[in-house]
């Protein structure tokens, strides 16, 4: 049986460089309200929230909603899933790289 090539085990979920960019800006904090994200990354809604829904039904974000006064608050954040998922990915492509020398 033929060794399977490393660049055919990087998750592609997160291997999209928008939701990439969203696990890396969550894995430093906490959790960040949508809006804040959203201007981080110069994103507009739909294309955060598109990508925060992918990312969140393969389990490596959060989505908390809930209400600030009156006003909705949307808040992501990282799961351990999601932190493991982005240390694999990492090492692969470190592999990758190891491999390529």
């Amino acid at each position: 049986m033929a060794k399977e090539s490393v660049h055919n085990l990087i998750d592609e979920t997160i291997h999209q460089r928008t939701r990439l960019a969203i696990l890396a800006t969550l894995m430093g904090v906490e959790s960040l309200e949508f809006n804040q994200l959203k201007r981080e990354l110069n994103l507009t809604d739909g294309n955060l929230s598109t990508h925060c829904t992918a990312l969140e039904r393969a389990g490596h974000i959060r989505i908390a909603k809930s209400f600030r006064g009156k006003k909705p608050l949307t808040e992501l954040s990282m799961t351990a899933k999601g932190g493991k998922a982005v240390e694999n990915y990492v090492n692969l492509l470190q592999k990758m790289l190891h491999q390529a020398k």
